[in-house]
């Protein structure tokens, strides 16, 4: 019985290794590499023992514990215990998201466009391709952790050993493996990969949230949190192994889980039903813009939700900045460049939130927009289209929604954020101040939401160029500084052309120039996308 639900694994675990022979090594390199390469830049910045001293007492304040996790190995904090301590938890999160997609695509995105149902249709088992999938996950989460395992020790760094890093490297491992197996649980309970998409993200989300919430307080949310056992390997200082093996035990639960959904339900449904909907529908739903609404309506409230939770979460220890930076000398001259006459430490905190926040507000300003290519590869724009309605209709559509999120996404962040800074500050801010300082960020993000359109009206398999621009430019304008990147490589990033309020003075220029672009990028991908061929 088993050897025939699982005949043709093999063949399709092979099928899976030549689709996506660009895909996986792609993002091995990126994050292996991207874990790999920062072991020297962090050398070079923090390698003396006053800067790692003056990092361990940073990583103490609650903010910090809840941006990257607890501290660990503080009798003698070497470069090894300091990488951990600050890169961990968010190459975890990336590892999870490598994870999220991989599985989806290979599961419920394949069910929807009818390729499993040809794949089924051969002499293959009936669980074979969601175990091909899992083996899959397992191979590649092997070569990223002895990637990162072998990696980071070239280097000679001070407290990195070769214990250490295969410690760090099969930590990232299992929790990327956790989180493969839950998608592929959300992939047998929903019914669409959208739906399934969106839970997956969530929960890496939740995790995170969870982690942070533990951290700074009740350390059982963190141990329900496949992030929060990752740190709890203390790689490169306690080196424990047991809560490795709590995630593999969890992440092999998910998947005996989905194997045994996947056995039970019918091919393109989930394991919840979708829901029926009315027999004629509303007025909303007699013109494009109802219709996309409909559609967007999940990542408008999941991700509204999600930036209302950071904003909280941020905003709740606001008022420990000030003291704790205040009271350490070594942290005054390591935040003194950011400082200026009549700004606090918290200005600096506020500042740089808006950038993180602001990147986060992004992700689903761009999902909105790519939808519009979604659909397209789907096939259902085309019965749209052979309609009455438009090609610069349906664009207008996509973009008006994406364009009008950016500003209520950035809205929510920034009321959350001012709202929990207000019961925790003793003089509440400026809400003007708070808005001005985020708001500020909109024309940078309607900058990548034209990329967006750019890529979808002349480069539509190539969409996913905006969100990896996304990443390097976050990248850059937020670790730009501490690398020591010269000026003219973080202005690369529209972000970092921003003023930084409340720390700088405003310059409308900037704003004004990347609005223009934002504009004409605009302009270009509706030319684009009204003369191409639909595929």
């Amino acid at each position: 019985m088993l050897k025939r639900l699982f005949s043709g694994t093999s063949a399709l675990i092979l099928f899976i290794l030549r689709r996506d022979r660009v895909r996986i090594p792609a993002w091995l390199l990126l994050v292996a590499g991207f874990t790999v390469a920062c072991v020297p830049l962090f050398n070079n910045m923090f390698g003396s023992a006053d800067e790692l001293q003056g990092m361990a007492e940073m990583m103490q304040n609650p903010a910090m514990i809840a941006m990257v996790g607890p501290v660990y190995g503080l009798d003698n904090y070497h470069m090894g215990a300091m990488y951990t301590n600050f890169m961990l938890v968010l190459m975890a999160m990336l590892a999870g998201a490598m994870n999220i997609f991989f599985v989806t695509r290979h599961t419920r995105q394949d069910e929807e466009f009818g390729r499993l149902e040809v794949v089924r249709s051969l002499p293959v088992g009936r669980l074979a391709n969601l175990a091909a999938t899992m083996l899959t996950a397992v191979k590649m989460n092997a070569v990223m952790a002895l990637l990162i395992g072998f990696g980071m020790v070239v280097f000679g760094v001070d407290g990195v050993t070769l214990s250490g890093s295969l410690i760090f490297g099969a930590a990232m491992g299992a929790a990327g493996l956790v989180f493969a197996a839950a998608t592929a649980v959300f992939c047998q309970i929903s019914g669409s990969n959208r739906t399934a998409s969106g839970m997956a993200l969530f929960y890496l989300v939740l995790a995170y949230m969870l982690r942070a919430a533990g951290d700074v307080g009740a350390e059982a949310l963190s141990l329900i949190s496949p992030l929060g056992l990752t740190s709890r390997t203390q790689a490169f200082v306690g080196n424990y192994l047991w809560p490795i093996w709590v995630l593999l035990g969890a992440a092999v639960a998910f998947a005996v889980l989905a194997l045994v959904f996947a056995k039970v339900r019918d091919l393109g449904q989930g394991m919840v039903a979708a829901r029926p909907g009315r027999r004629h529908a509303g007025r909303l739903l007699s013109g494009p813009l109802g219709l996309a609404l409909r559609l967007s309506k999940t990542t408008l409230l999941v991700w509204g939700f999600v930036l209302v939770l950071f904003g909280v979460m941020y905003g709740s220890v606001m008022d420990q900045m000030d003291t704790f930076i205040g009271e350490n000398e070594t942290l005054q001259q390591m935040f003194a460049a950011g400082i200026t006459d009549g700004a606090s430490y918290t200005d600096e905190f506020v500042a740089l939130l808006m950038v993180l926040m602001s990147a986060m507000a992004t992700i689903p300003v761009l999902g909105l927009m790519l939808r519009l290519r979604s659909e397209e590869k789907q096939g259902y724009l085309e019965r749209v289209l052979a309609g009455s309605v438009s090609r610069v209709k349906m664009f207008g559509v996509y973009f008006g929604i994406a364009l009008v999120a950016s500003t209520v996404f950035k809205l929510i962040s920034i009321l959350s954020l001012w709202s929990a800074a207000s019961i925790v500050l003793d003089a509440p801010p400026a809400l003007g101040t708070y808005l001005s300082a985020g708001l500020n960020y909109l024309p940078a993000m309607w900058v990548l939401l034209g990329l967006a359109t750019l890529l979808i009206g002349f480069f539509p398999k190539r969409t996913g160029l905006a969100y990896g621009y996304l990443g390097l430019s976050f990248f850059l304008v937020y670790m730009g500084n501490l690398i020591g990147f010269p000026d003219w490589v973080i202005h690369l990033s529209p972000f970092g052309n921003i003023p930084r309020l409340p720390l700088e003075a405003q310059n409308w220029v900037p704003l004004l120039v990347l609005a223009g672009i934002s504009a004409v990028l605009v302009g270009l991908g509706l030319a684009g996308y009204r003369k191409r061929d639909l595929t």
